[in-house]
């Protein structure tokens, strides 16, 4: 299988090193999708979901699809590789819907702060929660169509 070749890691530990059709992610300019040959890149990422998608749901054992969510982070593209060096990063496994929407709820009055400093940070984690919850969401869809 042609593809690009997608590593991802954050300061921990390696989180993904393999090949991909397509990665879509949330940089600080909107989303992108990256394909095999697309031009040399560098942006800042956005707390947000990265998407490795693969040719089919037969892929290969060098390709496996993945949804993860990224806390802010820099990703490189080249034309057959994209690097993503994250901040942290949670597997959608991992995420959990009550918690999420308890810091949604908390951000949204944090937003409300005359402190400028809360406020900010208040709007990145609005953003996370926003994230996580959308991920989740979609994950719920899928599973629904599945046979």
């Amino acid at each position: 299988m042609s593809g690009i070749n997608v590593f991802i890691a954050s300061a921990e530990k390696e989180i993904y090193r393999g090949k991909a059709n397509m990665l879509i992610a949330s940089t600080s300019n909107g989303e992108i999708a990256v394909l095999p040959g697309h031009a040399p890149l560098l942006a800042i990422l956005r707390p947000g979901e990265i998407r490795i998608l693969c040719e089919s749901e037969n892929h290969t054992s060098n390709c496996a699809p993945m949804d993860i969510i990224v806390h802010g982070g820099f990703l490189e593209v080249q034309p057959e590789s994209v690097t993503i060096l994250a901040d942290a990063v949670e597997r959608a496994e991992d995420i959990n819907a009550a918690q999420a929407k308890k810091a949604l709820e908390q951000a949204k009055k944090q937003m409300l702060s005359s402190d400028k400093n809360i406020a900010s940070k208040a709007l990145l984690d609005l953003e996370l929660a926003i994230a996580k919850l959308q991920l989740l969401r979609r994950k719920s869809k899928q599973s629904l169509l599945k046979p």
